[in-house]
């Protein structure tokens, strides 16, 4: 089996455990940055109006996402048809993190617009308090606290096929030296969202200035993929071939399981999905 598709069968099952941002590792950020805004958004007592309009908003941002639909498998198909030799190779990597972030620039771009949209809904009072409730829910976030609850997800993932206590004790040593390296690059990261921001609560959205962003922060966007894949790719090292088996059944699952709470929560109506594009 080929080293890049290995990261893509094996190392994307334990994603969710590792502690670091990724290009290749977006969608779940964004559900997390959702929830957090969605229950920000539920304190700002909406008008009926103010729903209607954002609602729109929505339905349009919906039809709109349709057209970049398969991008991550069009970036996952490209890792399975790289062909390596079994070790890791830097700028292979490299590449297919630049291509991902190619293919996204369109799809950011039109997602920031609609977010903008969305915020220039609210009053000058609701978005005063939208900010003070988000600088609230950093404030108290704790990084440290959710490295060390990821670690324990993989630990507890490596546990279920029988891992030994060498294997635990490396996986450990991958972890901690992942979180590290990201440190390095928390500022810059900072950085650039609170610039995002500024872009997406301005009266006006200004795309040649997003895209601007966007190009200055490529450089250290692919730094960081590269970095989360090879932590990845490290990771799969780890495992055997039948520890690799059982892993991929338990992806498989919890595709499922996810699939099915998504479509669940499609079903309970629109309300909770208003703010999906702030």
């Amino acid at each position: 089996m080929s080293n890049m598709k290995k990261i893509v069968t094996v190392a994307t099952t334990l994603l969710f455990c590792l502690g670091t941002q990724s290009v290749l590792a977006q969608s779940q950020q964004r559900d997390h940055q959702r929830d957090h805004e969605r229950s920000a958004m539920q304190e700002l007592n909406l008008s009926d109006s103010q729903k209607e309009a954002i609602q729109s908003i929505r339905e349009q941002a919906k039809e709109g996402r349709s057209l970049f639909k398969g991008e991550r498998d069009e970036a996952l198909e490209l890792m399975r048809q790289s062909k390596q030799t079994g070790t890791w190779d830097a700028a292979t990597a490299s590449r297919l993190v630049e291509s991902k972030l190619i293919n996204r620039q369109a799809h950011q771009l039109a997602n920031a617009q609609n977010r903008q949209a969305v915020f220039a809904v609210l009053t000058a009072e609701q978005q005063a308090k939208f900010n003070a409730n988000q600088a609230a829910r950093h404030a108290v976030h704790d990084p440290l606290k959710r490295e060390q609850k990821r670690l324990k997800q993989l630990l507890r993932m490596a546990n279920k096929v029988d891992a030994t206590e060498a294997q635990l004790a490396q996986l450990t040593t991958i972890h901690n030296d992942a979180t590290t390296a990201m440190q390095t690059y928390h500022s810059t990261v900072m950085t650039h969202k609170m610039a995002e921001r500024s872009l997406i609560q301005a009266a006006e959205f200004d795309t040649q200035a997003w895209q601007t962003l966007q190009d200055e922060f490529a450089p250290t966007a692919i730094e960081i993929g590269v970095l989360r894949a090879k932590t990845k790719f490290d990771i799969q090292q780890v495992f055997n071939a039948k520890q690799q088996k059982k892993l991929r059944k338990m992806k498989q699952h919890m595709d499922k399981k996810d699939r099915k709470d998504k479509g669940e929560k499609g079903r309970k109506g629109k309300k909770a999905d208003i703010e999906d594009n702030m």
